[in-house]
């Protein structure tokens, strides 16, 4: 992201530059001081972002900022006035208006950036019954780079959920058809309030019509007329509520040694995921004598053989398979759209890119299972396979 500052104070300006340095590894960021210098530049349209001063002392009724809606709308105006005294046209142009009080509006700025940043990767759900009202609410969120969906009634927006990755709705109230809480019922159905938030939109602010939209799973619910400023706040602090959250859940479902998924997301995500109905095998492997290994050369050596196993196993299989660490140097791999018959090719693939790790030779046995009824049932044949294999003498596979 290229971002340009548009700033007369030295102090503030340095200030800036040495925050989004710092903070926002993927920017890169230009400085001007003054509208002279500004208007020498010959590549505003490769800006991504400006970050403006209000005020320029060779600027008159910021004829700067003027200049560079040209080329981009996409403005932050950086000004120590209260918005009463803001030029209310240019106000509905720029991104947002941030008023320069303490060096808290840095922090914030640097926050606003991120999300501007991420929202590139976000789409959103608007489902209104006013066409107006869901053009001026796409106008705010494509401001803040949000990609925007638009839906007329609930039954519309559960289909636009069925063809599209959603990460956020915002849904009217009182709608034909199906309604907003009809929507959210259905929505929380299928999505709990990290999965998918919504944010439910109405003129009718009675605290018990509020009370029953949270108790039914809305996470915000926003007033009509809105706030351009209110929106974009919600929306972006909502998103990142949720965003942290999702990561601390995938930090807690990956082994800190080996990088594979654990136990944790084994009985959580993917019992979420298992479709019976789909094509899929389970392997469960194991290391052969790995506790020899351990008594031999030391647990640290042990711990890097596990980690070498899982490179080489993660090198070998498809993005869509799921590594799982289910214990000490047992590991289940989840294949989607798979028989046992391709999971065997895959297993024998791995077994010869498997390669001495420090010098020590290792192997492992397998067991794979294409049939049962439910995750826990497959995972017993395959486990059943496994301990045949090792039962026969290990380093071997077995399917049948």
């Amino acid at each position: 992201m290229k971002i340009l500052i548009v700033e007369d104070s030295e102090i503030y300006r340095k200030l800036l530059k040495k925050n989004i340095d710092k903070y926002l590894v993927f920017a890169r960021c230009d400085i001007v001081k003054n509208f002279e210098e500004l208007k020498k530049l010959q590549n505003l349209q490769e800006y991504d972002l400006f970050l403006c001063d209000y005020l320029l002392p060779d600027s008159i009724n910021a004829e700067h900022i003027k200049y560079i809606l040209k080329f981009s709308s996409n403005i932050i105006v950086m000004t120590q006035f209260e918005k009463e005294f803001i030029n209310s046209d240019l106000e509905e142009k720029v991104i947002d208006f941030i008023v320069k009080d303490d060096f808290h509006t840095i922090d914030y700025l640097i926050r606003f950036i991120k999300h501007l940043y991420r929202n590139r990767q976000v789409k959103v759900l608007i489902v209104d019954k006013d066409k107006n009202i869901l053009d001026l609410e796409k106008r705010i969120l494509n401001k803040i780079n949000i990609n925007v969906i638009q839906a007329q009634d609930g039954l519309e927006a559960l289909e636009k959920l069925k063809t599209n990755s959603i990460d956020l709705i915002l849904t009217d109230l009182i709608m034909p058809k199906m309604d907003g809480q009809e929507l959210l019922l259905a929505v929380r159905e299928k999505y709990n309030m990290t999965e998918l938030p919504v944010i439910v939109l109405s003129s009718d602010t009675q605290t018990d019509k509020f009370l029953k939209t949270l108790k039914l799973g809305a996470n915000d619910f926003l007033g009509k007329p809105f706030l351009k400023e209110e929106l974009i706040l919600r929306v972006n602090n909502l998103l990142e509520i949720c965003e942290n959250i999702k990561k601390v859940k995938r930090q807690l479902q990956i082994d800190p040694l080996t990088g594979a998924y654990n136990r944790m997301f084994l009985e959580g995500s993917l019992e979420n995921i298992f479709n019976i109905n789909e094509k899929k095998s389970i392997v469960m492997i194991d290391i052969d004598h790995f506790k020899k290994i351990n008594d031999t050369y030391g647990h640290q050596i042990g711990d890097e053989i596990l980690i070498h196993f899982v490179n080489t196993i993660k090198n070998t299989i498809r993005k869509s398979d799921l590594l799982i660490r289910y214990g000490g140097e047992e590991f289940m791999l989840y294949m989607p759209d798979t028989t046992k018959e391709e999971a065997m090719i895959v297993m024998y693939k791995i077994r010869k890119n498997l390669r001495p790790c420090n010098g020590i030779k290792y192997s492992f046995s397998a067991g794979i299972a294409d049939e049962g009824e439910t995750l826990a049932e497959m995972v017993k044949i395959a486990d059943r396979r496994l301990y045949k294999a090792k039962y026969e003498g290990r380093n071997k596979i077995i399917a049948n």
